[in-house]
């Protein structure tokens, strides 16, 4: 993450609302689930290291919620 998303500011990290339409959308897709705990790691709650395939299946999921929410995934 850029340092905008590692500060303690009001903007930092993701979204408690587009973290769950991203789950959402992550269970009308093929394959396995995304462990929750790597959502959990995700948004910040807790430590731990999250699976490459894991977490390009959330990022894939994220970018697809922020696109339908018409939200920013990513700083500008």
């Amino acid at each position: 993450m850029c340092e905008r998303c590692e500060a303690g500011t009001p903007q930092a990290g993701i979204p408690a609302a587009l973290l769950v339409a991203a789950q959402s959308i992550e269970r009308t897709r093929p394959g396995d689930l995304v462990p929750a705990e790597c959502w959990t790691i995700l948004a910040g709650k807790s430590g731990g290291a999250i699976a490459w395939a894991h977490y390009q299946r959330m990022l894939l999921c994220l970018e697809a919620a922020a696109a339908r929410s018409r939200r920013t995934l990513f700083c500008s």
